[in-house]
């Protein structure tokens, strides 16, 4: 498995919320869909300590879904290593993942 082809949706909230979830749940079903391979961490665990273990995993891109990314209908990716942290539309994020991942194949 390429590092590269692993993506991690992170729950940014520190309470469970249902709406957060139900939220992150489709964006991740789709990246499965399309044959991406996706963790997603919807635990109670703290935000940080989150994006740590992901950096840890050595993991590329992060999803990360937070109150405002929702109201937004927008997710923020984080590149591995702190890169900068942009909120998208999700249909974009998507499609943008899905693009990088066709061209590398070609």
């Amino acid at each position: 498995m390429e590092i590269q082809k692993l993506r991690y949706v992170v729950d940014g909230t520190l309470n469970d919320d249902e709406a957060l979830i139900d939220y992150a749940k489709p964006i991740v079903a789709e990246l499965r869909v399309n044959m991406v391979h996706v963790d997603s961490d919807f635990s109670a665990t703290p935000f940080k300590a989150k994006i740590s273990n992901a950096e840890q995993l050595r993991v590329h891109t992060m999803l990360v879904i937070g109150g405002r990314d929702m109201e937004a209908g927008a997710v923020s990716v984080r590149l591995h290593h702190g890169g900068p942290q942009d909120a998208k539309p999700k249909a974009e994020v998507i499609a943008d993942i899905l693009a990088n991942i066709k061209e590398r194949r070609a």
